[in-house]
């Protein structure tokens, strides 16, 4: 039996998992911490959704902006490369930066600091997002071996998330929000920073001219699926409002903010796990069925989690690990959709424009901790939470807020399953094709008599 001939070193392949592990602490901080750090320090819920939403506003112009520059710059060491020396640096000190509010200010500075931070930040992460992800579909042009970069990816993504989980809760009531997060800040910087200078952009798209701004964007709206994939993703997630929650669920509802960790690595641990099997199966299955069995059984699962309740914690977290098993599959699917929608892209229109495509799911995942951590606040708000370290709730508080926690992201997630059933026609057998076709290997002609299906 021969070997597989990997295009990529075995330190670019460590390298790449460890610069996602790094740029994700400072994401799981933000996504999971910092609505209850600001809450902490005397802003009202209502106030960090403002926040939340105005930075949305600005990433509007930011995301799509940036995905039009990565195309279109020709910066020296590569089309990606670049922008991930910057983010390496960008993203920890911006971290740090919003969790230093000095506590005796006035409310109304402690807001503007918190908003400007988080803009400065939300830029800094667009410069790791969308490169990061579109370094693979460079670095090489064998699907597998892309997917392998991916699940390695999604293995420093998870143990980032266990790291998070295990070091906030357990440090910040002892040595306070700032000290954590300038600790989060250092182990991120040391982990992103060797990746830029160790990596090789391989292959590329041979282009006989430069596209023009117009052309990018009009390309972009010619790649259907892309945006089906990108609402799709938004509406599954705008009303997962657990991880928002989740700190405020383990104080309120079960009574003891040391919850925090086991309910953080309850849903990280099994993930972990799971993510280089995800890989040996799709050798074998069609993604997007893998993608939709899972996530339907991960609807059916949060709803049996919602109407047991938490009062039985012990089953309860049993239930939390079973589901985020299932969860595995069809969250580390998401990001192959996208590498095939720039083949399909580069097939209908000629141009391979992964820096507008990867910037859009850059897009999508801040766009999905912004715009639902803004909406849960606005609830938490809305139901009566009351601001300020250490306040007891009212009982319809805590109800509230198990709503929130269990039942409202079902409510998104069967949305966006309907969605892709009908709308998304992408397959593993057509992309194969497809991608011959964009390579060179196979006619236009030949490939569209093989295909099993039109879209």
């Amino acid at each position: 039996m021969t070997k597989k001939v990997m295009q990529t070193t075995f330190g670019e392949r460590f390298l790449y998992g460890l610069y996602a592990f790094g740029a994700i602490l400072s994401y799981y901080a933000i996504y999971s911490y910092l609505q209850l750090y600001l809450t902490d320090i005397g802003i009202s819920a209502a106030a960090v959704g403002v926040i939340f939403i105005i930075a949305k506003v600005w990433d509007a112009v930011n995301d799509p902006m940036f995905g039009v520059i990565v195309d279109k710059a020709n910066l020296k060491g590569g089309k990606f490369i670049p922008w991930l020396k910057i983010g390496a640096v960008a993203i920890p000190l911006s971290t740090i930066l919003m969790f230093l509010i000095p506590s005796k200010l006035p409310v109304a500075v402690k807001i503007i600091w918190a908003l400007v931070s988080y803009i400065i930040w939300d830029l800094a992460y667009t410069m790791y997002d969308a490169p990061i992800s579109a370094l693979a579909t460079v670095a090489t042009n064998n699907t597998n071996e892309r997917n392998k970069l991916y699940a390695i990816a999604s293995f420093g993504v998870y143990f980032g998330g266990i790291l998070v989980a295990i070091l906030v809760p357990m440090f910040y009531p002892a040595i306070g929000w700032s000290f954590t997060i300038i600790v989060l800040g250092i182990i991120c910087l040391i982990s992103m920073l060797p990746l830029p200078f160790k990596t090789k952009e391989r292959f590329s798209a041979p282009r006989d001219k430069e596209p023009t701004i117009k052309e990018i964007i009009q390309n972009l709206f010619k790649n259907k699926y892309l945006l089906i994939v990108t609402l799709s993703a938004i509406i599954g997630s705008v009303t997962g409002f657990s991880t928002t929650v989740q700190g405020y669920f383990a104080i309120h509802c079960l009574g003891n903010a040391a919850m925090m960790t086991p309910l953080a690595l309850a849903s990280a641990v099994p993930i972990l796990l799971v993510v280089f099997i995800v890989p040996k199966v799709l050798e074998k299955v069609d993604k997007f069925r893998v993608y939709i069995i899972t996530r339907i059984a991960s609807i059916l699962l949060s709803l049996i989690i919602y109407f047991c309740g938490y009062q039985n914690v012990g089953l309860f977290l049993g239930l939390v690990i079973v589901r985020a098993f299932i969860d595995a599959f069809w969250a580390q699917i998401g990001i192959m959709f996208i590498a095939d929608c720039v083949e399909y892209g580069q097939y209908k229109t000629g141009e391979r424009n992964e820096g507008v495509s990867f910037s859009l799911k850059a897009f999508t995942n801040k766009m999905v901790v912004a715009l639902a951590g803004a909406i849960a606040m606005f609830l938490l708000g809305a139901i009566g939470f009351v601001s300020g370290d250490g306040v007891t709730q009212t009982v319809e508080v805590v109800r509230g807020i198990w709503f929130l926690y269990a039942f409202c992201p079902v409510i998104g997630a069967v949305i966006s399953v309907i969605m892709m059933l009908i709308l998304y026609k992408l397959r593993d057998h057509e992309i194969n094709l497809i991608k011959k076709v964009n390579i060179g290997e196979m006619s236009r002609e030949e490939a569209e008599a093989s295909f099993s299906r039109k879209f």
